[in-house]
């Protein structure tokens, strides 16, 4: 028997889930300086209980989302998709070059995102992605929190 009508719900909102993580924004210009976050991130998953009776398995969930997050964690993130960064590469450095700015950072230390900014609007979606390639078939709802009262919500 399986429940439907996609009425359950679970979520996953611990301390212990969270990145590190450096980056740069357009504006505001306070933003527009590196800096970084400690984000923390919570989910929901809403669908209809399998054959078991369950949404998603707690552990399993944990496991998937501590993966796409594990690969942001201190790192710099710079935003690939972005139209206003000249960015030029090699194997051993990363320069990233905006409208009146030069980075030079370790390729080691970056990460680069299919986005187009590394808003907080932007990471939950892109976080939702990559946990919707896993889900496809629940309703995902991410909240990333990068301070105590700041925080982006993305859900399709």
């Amino acid at each position: 028997m399986v429940l439907s009508n996609m009425g359950f719900k679970v979520i996953i909102d611990t301390p212990g889930i969270k990145f590190s993580a450096c980056h740069f924004l357009k504006r505001p210009e306070r933003c527009s300086r590196l800096h970084g976050h400690n984000y923390y991130v919570s989910i929901e998953l809403n669908s209809d209980l399998d054959e078991d009776f369950f949404v998603e398995d707690f552990i399993q969930l944990k496991k998937n989302l501590k993966s796409i997050i594990k690969q942001m964690d201190h790192y710099v993130l710079i935003p690939k998709n972005a139209s206003d960064l000249r960015i030029i590469e090699d194997n051993e450095a990363v320069e990233v070059i905006t409208a009146n700015k030069r980075y030079v950072f370790p390729r080691q230390d970056v990460i680069f995102l299919p986005v187009v900014s590394t808003t907080t609007e932007l990471l939950a979606k892109y976080i939702h992605d990559k946990l919707k390639e896993i889900y496809k078939n629940k309703k995902i709802i991410v909240r990333l929190k990068e301070s105590e009262t700041t925080s982006a919500v993305y859900e399709e």
